[in-house]
């Protein structure tokens, strides 16, 4: 069974197209293709949504017959007081004739003639009960701000109420049947910045709950993943005494981790299937890219088999390994597809892209590299070369938020914006980046504009001795943090940029503790950046000596300065400060704003033009490509 369908699925997947025109800024930002898609229990209708470039639309496609009926288009509709556009967003079956469908902000189920059924809260989060794939019962939020979670059967309405003790549900644990076993709570004093994460179980439904430990909001702490059949006992997802995130087994009664059920040395755990089974069915773990393993022998056939017919992919799958399964496929040049994979024919057939707009263009790869930096340190990155050089080239070094977030092996639509544009871009990992081990991300805190800013530096240098960048044409751009480190690399390295670019950057770190953010209006928040990035209000000079904003004389580079009128997470001041101390410094600076945006952009024409924008600011300074 395991490979006898291999010759049929590798002659049905031919080559995936030849890409030959340059990607355009049109098709990169053109949000059409399907943003959701689901199997239905039984392996017979797959759920899409899909996005013309006007409206989403939930569509049932019938694999037998190969046809579309459509349940839902987007909609204005009257709600109380509220009047508002009504769209699918989200999916998951609740049986073989029922789905469960978010609209942003609340969600129902409705059967296959598209008829509402019941109310399911705010959102759905997926099944309440593991092992029944036609089970009606979902887990739903209730208030998503509070998360507050609750079981509602999604034939009935029928709501049953979580009960835990007071604080935030930030993570949660169910058992076999749905019930709340084991869950993660997050309190913040009143009067004082001092935040605590809980673990919380109860041994059986209706029991009184026991804390099982407590954190500042700044440790390293564990949260439970599902509670299993076995007596006091919760399967727990930490990195205690280890680098990498793993799945231990954590005994209630003696309060003590247990063995190892899955890790590996250098990659987090994201995810696993069949916790409560003898043997794990997969796990899923990420390090520069996201790999699936498969130990279950069927699933595992399945998998080899599609790797060869999508190779260089990452390739994601569900359904039944002796019936219907769904692959959902993307790589750094592809944006995402979905097939489903009859494995008793070994036919393989495409539902459905992510990107429609970009079907055809070039597309180019982003290669996986690391180097040294001074003090040991080894930093990943991604470089992403244009198709028509590989060596002294024009480069863009593309930093990412955060900080402590990081960038990923998928398709980038700026990135590949960049690259057909003739430019060559770099995406260093830098210290205090996430999901390269604990060690690393701890090495970043404290450090925004000294061993951060070096390794994108040591980057740069890296570059330009394996003669793949020009020294003279070098930019450095990003947003958010990015934004703030493209503005400070400019002022700590001004003999290694022609020009920079700052999205909704911070322009100064002891002005983002008091500002009008939300990031400084959460209790919470303040307290982790006092651990991330330290007290400005204890020692401002040191983070005057690393402020954008009162070392903008130091800038010698023209700049870009970009930003949402409607930023709440950096507010627009912080662009506007920037602005002025350029310009009380004679320093080239262009101003861009953008009327009804947030921290990143949501408009298709902001979009457009913020690409625009970027390509003729890089062309003027770096020579176009």
């Amino acid at each position: 069974m395991r490979f006898h369908f291999a010759a049929a699925l590798l002659a049905v997947v031919v080559a995936l197209g030849a890409r030959a025109a340059p990607l355009t800024i049109a098709q990169a930002v053109q949000p059409d293709g399907a943003s959701s898609v689901s199997l239905s229990p039984d392996g017979k209708l797959v759920a899409v949504i899909f996005f013309d470039g006007l409206g989403y639309e939930l569509q049932v496609y019938d694999l037998a017959t190969r046809t579309t009926k459509v349940l839902y288009s987007s909609r204005r509709v009257v709600e109380g007081y509220w009047s508002f556009v009504k769209s699918p967003r989200g999916v998951v079956w609740a049986g073989n004739d029922l789905l469960a469908v978010n609209f942003g902000i609340e969600a129902e189920s409705m059967n296959l003639d598209g008829k509402k059924v019941a109310d399911l809260g705010q959102a759905v989060i997926g099944p309440a009960e593991r092992g029944k794939p036609d089970s009606p019962w979902m887990l739903v939020y209730t208030d998503v701000e509070d998360g507050d979670i609750a079981r509602i059967n999604a034939r009935t309405g029928e709501r049953q109420r979580y009960s835990y003790p007071r604080g935030k549900v930030i993570n949660w644990a169910l058992d076999r049947q749905g019930e709340l076993r084991a869950v993660t709570l997050l309190n913040s004093a009143f009067w004082r910045d001092v935040s605590t994460v809980s673990n919380w179980y109860r041994p059986a439904p209706g029991a009184e709950w026991e804390k099982l430990a407590e954190f500042g909001i700044a440790d390293d702490y564990w949260m439970p993943v599902y509670v299993p059949d076995e007596p006091h006992t919760v399967v727990m997802w930490s990195r205690k005494e280890r680098d990498t995130y793993a799945m231990f087994s954590y005994d209630t009664e003696r309060h003590a981790i247990g063995e190892l059920m899955a890790g590996h040395p250098t990659q987090d755990i994201l995810a696993a299937s069949g916790i409560d089974q003898a043997a794990f069915e997969h796990v899923t773990t990420r390090g520069m890219r996201t790999e699936e393993f498969w130990f279950e022998p069927v699933w595992g056939g399945v998998k080899q088999v599609i790797d060869q017919a999508l190779p260089n992919r990452i390739n994601h799958l569900s359904g039944n390994p002796r019936g219907n399964v769904l692959v959902y496929s993307y790589s750094d040049v592809e944006p995402g597809e979905w097939y489903v994979l009859d494995t008793t024919k070994g036919a393989l057939h495409r539902i459905a892209g992510r990107s429609i707009a970009t079907e055809g263009a070039d597309m180019r790869p982003m290669e996986i590299m690391q180097y040294a930096v001074a003090d040991g340190l080894t930093v990943p990155a991604f470089l992403t070369r244009p198709a028509d050089g590989a060596r002294n080239l024009p480069l863009v070094v593309l930093i990412h938020g955060g900080p402590t977030a990081r960038d990923y092996w998928q398709w980038n639509p700026e990135v590949q914006l960049l690259a057909a544009h003739g430019y060559a871009v770099f995406q260093p990992q830098f210290r205090g980046s996430s999901g390269f081990g604990k060690r690393f991300e701890q090495a970043g805190y404290g450090q925004w504009g000294l061993a951060m800013q070096d390794d994108i530096t040591a980057g740069v240098h890296h570059l330009i001795a394996q003669g793949i960048a020009d020294p003279k044409r070098i930019c450095i751009v990003g947003a958010s943090y990015g934004g703030y480190a493209a503005l400070w690399g400019l002022v700590k390295t001004p003999e290694l940029y022609q020009c920079g670019v700052s999205f909704a950057g911070v322009s100064d770190i002891e002005y983002m503790r008091h500002d009008s953010s939300d990031s400084s209006g959460d209790k919470a928040t303040r307290e982790l950046m006092l651990t991330r990035v330290g007290d400005a209000g204890v020692n401002r000079d040191k983070f005057d000596q690393v402020s954008p904003l009162k070392q903008a004389s130091r800038i010698m580079a023209p700049v870009l300065l970009l930003h949402g009128k409607e930023d709440q997470r950096v507010p627009i001041v912080h662009g506007e400060k920037m602005k002025k101390a350029l310009e009380a410094n004679g320093k080239q600076v262009t101003w861009v704003t953008y009327e009804k945006e947030g921290h990143g952009l949501s408009y298709v024409a902001n979009q457009v033009s913020y690409y625009e924008t970027l390509l003729a600011f890089l062309d003027k300074y770096l020579g176009k490509p």
